[in-house]
């Protein structure tokens, strides 16, 4: 191979490079961040809600941490902290509730997909949920459907601030 075609093939390896580097990139920069202290809002919730539920999210793709905080009525608030990655790994954690949840979360455009399991009562629950970013990011939309078909939740959260919860590795 001539010298000439050993440069032509280098530069355009380099090309090539530099092109799918960029591309991703861009397309990474372009990703909505969810950090903030987000509340829920009963009435623009499907089903309406009740009580009192609050998020924390720290959110430094691919890390993804959501602090859930709820109330209800007069007892003492429920409190759960799940730690995700928005690669599809799955990650093992324990809900406000008690029970073992199994999920993966990947970006589909600009919206995070959530594959879960839940185990209850030695039940498997499986469901899929869709968070979005709207009203130019001042509500997180967050659609959850059962795996069977047989339950679709829309729950809306406002946004309160946009400090996220302390990082701790």
């Amino acid at each position: 191979m001539g010298l000439h075609k050993k440069i032509a093939k280098r530069l355009f390896l380099t090309v090539v490079f530099l092109a799918v580097f960029t591309s991703q990139l861009l397309l990474a920069q372009g990703l909505p961040s969810f950090s903030g202290v987000w509340k829920q809002s009963n009435d623009r919730s499907q089903p309406t809600r009740k009580g009192d539920v609050t998020l924390k999210i720290d959110h430094r793709d691919p890390e993804f941490i959501v602090e859930t905080t709820m109330l209800r009525g007069s007892g003492a608030p429920r409190v759960a902290r799940q730690r995700y990655t928005t690669d599809g790994k799955v990650s093992t954690s324990t809900g406000a509730d008690g029970d073992e949840f199994l999920t993966s979360i990947v970006w589909k455009g600009n919206e995070l997909v959530f594959s879960i399991e839940e185990h209850e009562d030695g039940r498997t629950i499986r469901s899929n949920e869709t968070w979005s970013l709207i009203e130019d990011g001042a509500a997180l939309k967050r659609v959850r459907e059962r795996s069977d078909g047989s339950q679709k939740q829309t729950l809306i959260y406002q946004r309160m601030g946009t400090q996220g919860v302390a990082w701790t590795p």
